[in-house]
């Protein structure tokens, strides 16, 4: 075999040395101050956002969700010491969005409305201290001038389990008494009027599925001072809800204003 030149040992090096800068350039175009993003549905339905920044502790950053051009939410976050950050739940007037693909904007800007004096000290004004190819320039004119950050990216929420949909279902539910008609509002209202009244509170909800398919969805409240539980059937091929004892009755009816 013959041994490469000097000269061709030259270009070979030149050649690596181009196609290294090249794949560093490239990573460094698509480095981005939001590091992470990822969702979870809690509970009652609702969507977190969670993300992790290359940003001091304490920065202030603004989510917006959308979907098909609409605003569905926005919220403020703050960036903790590890450089991660979580948002309120997101939901469709209390009702779980359904799984899909969305959009999450995330923007912020590094000057005394937004941020503190101990953020701007690691920042710089207008994200003097941050990589500029990092920002998007306050001015397309003057990009020197100082920069923001935008960040538009897709995220997808997970699907909704049968249990929350169950739950779902009871809250959504607008139940008649034999012995008073229909009721005026859904369950989820008339527990939340009960609770504005004052001496009752929410503890939570749970589901359970019975081998024949029907749903036992049990209500947890403090009444008066005790822990109590008011339970509902709901038949997810019918979509027939009934109340199972007194206090689920209760929560059940509301009259007409």
């Amino acid at each position: 075999m013959r041994k490469a030149s000097q000269t061709e040992l030259i270009f070979i090096f030149v050649v690596s040395l181009f196609t290294l800068l090249t794949v560093l350039k490239s990573v460094s175009a698509v480095d981005s101050l939001i590091q992470q993003i990822s969702t979870r549905r809690i509970e009652n339905g609702g969507v977190v956002i969670l993300g992790k920044a290359k940003l001091p502790k304490g920065t202030k950053l603004m989510i917006d969700l959308t979907r098909s051009g609409r605003l569905l939410g926005q919220t403020k976050v703050f960036v903790n010491e590890e450089g991660n950050f979580s948002s309120e739940p997101f939901t469709d007037n209390n009702k779980p969005h359904p799984s899909g693909i969305y959009k999450v904007k995330i923007y912020s800007y590094f000057n005394k409305m937004w941020q503190t004096d101990d953020v701007l000290n690691k920042t710089g004004e207008n994200g003097a201290k941050l990589l500029p190819a990092l920002l998007v320039p306050d001015d397309s004119e003057f990009p020197k001038a100082g920069g923001h950050l935008d960040v538009s990216l897709d995220i997808t929420f997970p699907g909704v389990s049968p249990e929350l949909q169950a739950i779902q279902a009871v809250k959504d539910a607008i139940l008649t008494l034999p012995d008073k008609g229909r009721s005026a509002d859904p369950i989820k209202n008339v527990i939340a009027y009960f609770e504005k009244a004052g001496g009752f509170k929410a503890i939570g909800w749970a589901a359970n599925q019975s081998p024949n398919g029907i749903w036992i969805i049990t209500f947890n409240c403090i009444d008066a001072g005790q822990t109590k539980k008011a339970q509902w059937e709901f038949n997810p091929k019918t979509k027939i809800v009934k109340y199972l004892d007194p206090l689920a009755k209760l929560l059940s009816w509301l009259p007409a204003e």
